[in-house]
């Protein structure tokens, strides 16, 4: 398997176009990994700065994830590397997949599926207590950026799949302790507005 933490290689490129990518994006698709079932590989759409920018901000958030240590890997998907890709450099991450080895779908698309049960209930306020925890302050906690995995039995477990940091923030954050909590809860009630906002979607509520 060909990943590094460098974009170049002596080995050709791993070959992705004419695969069908599991999830795209306005900026990026995401692949399963043709020689890993267990990693997918996320490549910019377009070769110019907005697409490459978001590539570079997933390796820069890792880097300083790593550093708080393991736990900050219990509700995100680590970044293995890079690889160099027929489709550009692409960015390897463990792939999440349901308890039946489907691919995960994100938690919009099951609330749309199945509603807010209880068990997606639980999920979900595991995962902002897990942010408090870890007082994460992320940039975008949207509904479409969580993965719900399906465990066996029935629970869900929720991953954030992108967005690990608050850019926008993270000088203000810095100031003090109670300021980085009190932004962290606001970007929490954000996050159920936009949870609300798909539930009553899917009962047909405008």
């Amino acid at each position: 398997m060909k990943i590094s933490g460098s974009p170049t290689s002596p080995e050709s490129p791993l070959a992705l176009s004419g695969r069908e990518p599991f999830a795209r994006g306005t900026k990026r698709h995401c692949y399963v990994h043709p020689d890993d079932p267990d990693l997918c590989v996320k490549v910019a759409v377009r070769d110019d700065a907005d697409c490459l920018r978001q590539q570079r901000w997933d390796l820069e958030d890792n880097r300083r994830l790593r550093a708080r240590g393991d736990s900050v890997f219990d509700c995100i998907p680590a970044i293995e590397g890079v690889v160099d890709t027929d489709l550009g450099r692409g960015i390897v991450m463990r792939l999440c997949r349901d308890h039946d080895g489907r691919i995960s779908r994100n938690l919009s698309q099951v609330i749309r599926e199945h509603g807010l049960t209880p068990s997606l209930v639980r999920a979900i306020d595991a995962l902002k207590r897990w942010l408090r925890k870890e007082r994460l302050l992320t940039m975008d906690t949207a509904p479409y950026n969580v993965v719900a995995v399906r465990l066996d039995g029935g629970d869900w477990k929720l991953m954030i799949i992108e967005g690990w940091e608050n850019r926008r923030y993270r000088w203000l954050a810095s100031l003090h302790p109670l300021v980085k909590d009190r932004l962290i809860a606001r970007q929490l009630r954000k996050f159920d507005r936009r949870v609300s906002c798909v539930a009553e979607a899917s009962q047909g509520i405008s």
